[in-house]
């Protein structure tokens, strides 16, 4: 089964060989993809294929940073505010510019298979199924050579990984989701509407744990997220596919053509 680039699958469904040929007999291929210098779809590479390989590790690592970031705790998120990246400015950008250049940096000088971030990535994949993480970040230092670049504390990690702005930010919600505790209402104690408390009680005294909320939103900034996803070529295309492969005839035969 292969992809259809015929106009009305828009290589999307799966079909036989014989089919695909015969809906590029009777309804033609699809424009854009005819287009293409290269077939991505098919097994063709365009001429900078040496470029995508080079790229393609660094690509698999920011994919594997985005997941292992949904498994950490709460620990990441800092307490404050979280600052967003304002657009143009230098600074920051020459700042991010230069983490990648250390997220780059192999393991050690002879390292072929893992960079520094890589291997952070990978042992916190092992982090939600064993909890002797510090431990073990103690350990392998002892077994790679001496000029190695691997963090070897849980808090390291964490530094290192919040750098890259990806964090969340930690919002005081009702425990009946009539507000957020923010802005004018962020040192109220209780909800102006459903007067419910906002810290958890102790079920044995009865008092108020004050610090301890009964409810927490995470908010996790869009802004940072898409720029660091656009750095990524395919990420990139991806996340266009919607406006690049509208329809041009007129005719609806994916939700993308809709009016609306």
């Amino acid at each position: 089964m292969i992809v259809c680039p015929c106009i009305d699958c828009r290589n999307i469904d799966l079909h036989s060989g014989d089919v695909v040929v015969d809906h590029l007999v009777t309804r033609r291929m699809e424009e854009a993809y005819k287009n293409r210098s290269d077939w991505y779809l098919h097994g063709e590479l365009n001429s900078g294929v040496d470029c995508e390989s080079s790229t393609s590790q660094w690509n698999d690592e920011i994919f594997g940073l985005y997941r292992a970031y949904e498994c950490l705790d709460e620990e990441l998120a800092g307490t404050g505010e979280l600052s967003e990246m304002a657009e143009g400015d230098d600074k920051k950008e020459n700042e991010f510019l230069a983490k990648i250049a250390e997220a780059e940096t192999p393991l050690y000088p002879s390292c072929v298979n893992h960079s520094k971030l890589s291997a952070i990535v990978s042992l916190l994949r092992l982090k939600t199924q064993w909890v002797s993480f510090n431990d073990l970040l103690e350990t392998l230092p002892e077994m790679l050579p001496e000029d190695n670049v691997l963090h070897t504390s849980l808090y390291e990690v964490k530094k290192f990984l919040k750098s890259f702005d990806m964090g969340y930010e930690k919002i005081h919600s009702c425990v009946n989701d009539c507000c957020l505790f923010r802005n004018w209402l962020k040192k109220l104690e209780y909800c102006p509407k459903c007067k419910a408390t906002r810290w958890k009680t102790n079920i044995h005294t009865g008092e108020k744990k004050k610090g301890v909320p009964q409810k927490v939103l995470r908010y996790f900034p869009i802004i940072p997220r898409l720029k660091r996803m656009f750095r990524s070529e395919e990420m990139a295309k991806d996340l266009r596919w919607h406006f690049s492969n509208k329809s041009t005839d007129g005719k609806l035969r994916h939700p993308v053509d809709s009016v609306t």
